[in-house]
């Protein structure tokens, strides 16, 4: 039965040795290379042989790293990620085939300590490379860098660029989800609409410039008011606003609306024309599902849009729910 992978079966001293044998073969040679972290372990784990990339990556010297197990070095308190490590292992001593790359986390043993995503590669070496032992190479590429940009282009997707907030293709994914969760926890969902009355006289008026302005604040505002990081607010349309509320009664919902509303009317024209006092107003609908009141999202939407128009059919500036 194989002895722990966490447990070192090699003194310093012969890893030392067994570098200094390797030290002069074309592995050693190759190894220092190649573009990548690369690190050779044996059966348990245990570094036998560290180019500069991966001591750079690892954040200790090559000679430190020689007395270490990869396994130390994983962020994992389970240790499922560990035991998926010795099946790698296993499989390329069984196969001498590749596995497939996975994504763990790593700590650097520098001062900073910090945690990155890494991806590795497991795959087993020629017997005439490793000599008598069972060597396997492992790949490590550093997945910090591409984790960040691609968060930078998600939240972009997911962002309106003038307001700031969450635009309708969020909106949509982030109420699904909710609707899911929600209704699986038997817990209500409430949606708030919110629509700028006049909003194209207002256009018409002062110019589109002084519209986006109003937007923008207005989206700002939004986000102020929000209750918890649970809640989102959307742009829904042009000057239209969406909120989404999960676990959210429809009381409560409903004395947000009110905040919303108290906050929106200090606004003014003079905030961004300074020639005008006209005041901003807005309209708002709010719809909960609670005790399954909608069979699914449309009807719950069109449930707050229907209250929506009633406000402002009923002469605007004001709120409208069940």
């Amino acid at each position: 039965m194989r002895t722990s992978m966490l447990s070192k079966n090699k003194s310093t001293t012969s890893h030392l040795e067994l570098f200094n044998f390797y030290k002069d073969s074309s592995l050693a040679r190759m190894i220092n290379f190649i573009n990548e972290a690369i690190v050779v372990v044996d059966s348990n784990g245990t570094m036998e042989m560290v180019n500069t990339n991966a001591s750079s990556l690892l954040g200790l010297s090559r000679d430190e790293l020689l007395s270490e197990n990869l396994l130390n070095f994983i962020n994992d308190e389970t240790g499922q990620i560990q035991s998926h490590v010795i099946q790698c292992l296993d499989n390329a001593a069984q196969n001498a085939l590749e596995t497939p790359p996975f994504e763990v986390s790593l700590t650097q043993r520098s001062q900073s300590h910090r945690d990155i995503s890494v991806e590795i590669s497991v795959s087993s070496l020629p017997e005439e490379l490793s000599s008598s032992n069972s060597l396997f190479f492992c790949i490590l590429r550093d997945l910090t860098l591409h984790k960040a940009e691609y968060a930078a282009l998600k939240r972009k997707a997911e962002t309106d660029f003038l307001t700031g907030l969450a635009n309708r293709h969020k909106f949509s994914d982030y109420l699904s989800s909710q609707w899911t969760k929600c209704s699986s926890e038997g817990s209500p969902l409430s949606v708030i609409l919110i629509d700028i009355d006049h909003f194209k006289a207002f256009n018409d008026e002062y110019g589109h410039i002084a519209g986006d302005r109003c937007l923008k604040r207005i989206g700002e505002l939004l986000s102020l008011s929000m209750p918890n990081r649970d809640t989102l607010a959307a742009r829904y349309g042009g000057e239209e606003f969406a909120i989404i509320l999960p676990n959210c009664a429809s009381q409560t919902a409903q004395l947000l609306a009110i905040r919303i509303k108290r906050h929106l009317a200090q606004l003014s024209a003079r905030h961004f024309v300074l020639a005008s006092n006209k005041k901003l107003t807005v309209s708002m609908g709010v719809a909960t599902n609670e005790n399954q009141r909608y069979e699914n999202i449309t009807s719950l939407l069109q449930a707050a849009d229907t209250l929506l128009y009633q406000a402002k059919s009923r002469g605007r500036d004001q709120i409208c729910f069940l």
